[in-house]
């Protein structure tokens, strides 16, 4: 019954499926442009069609380069890279996973 519900989910999926991260009903997903990326702040922001956001990431965090190998955690995103964020509202945006464009 899980693997039936867990299909019908992704098959009706209104973004590009995440590589690693479960989606629940909860997840989300936004492109956009790296504006910044700030380690010590555990943050990074990007430009989406709604405007500026601040993803905040832990260093577990991966991010997938365009052939989906993994390259780092978020830290090594750079200002002016076209990528996409599965996230969470969870006291702000908590980001699951980034895939470079």
């Amino acid at each position: 019954m899980n693997a039936l519900v867990a299909a019908l989910l992704l098959a009706a999926l209104p973004f590009p499926a995440p590589r690693v991260t479960a989606v629940t009903d909860r997840t989300k997903y936004d492109p956009g442009v790296v504006v910044s990326v700030d380690a010590a702040k555990g943050e990074f922001k990007v430009r989406c069609v709604a405007g500026l956001v601040t993803f905040k990431a832990n260093t577990d965090v991966q991010v997938f380069d365009a052939t989906g190998k993994p390259i780092g955690t978020f830290t090594v995103l750079q200002p002016g890279q076209k990528v996409g964020v599965w996230y969470l509202v969870d006291n702000g945006a908590r980001v699951q996973e980034v895939a470079v464009q």
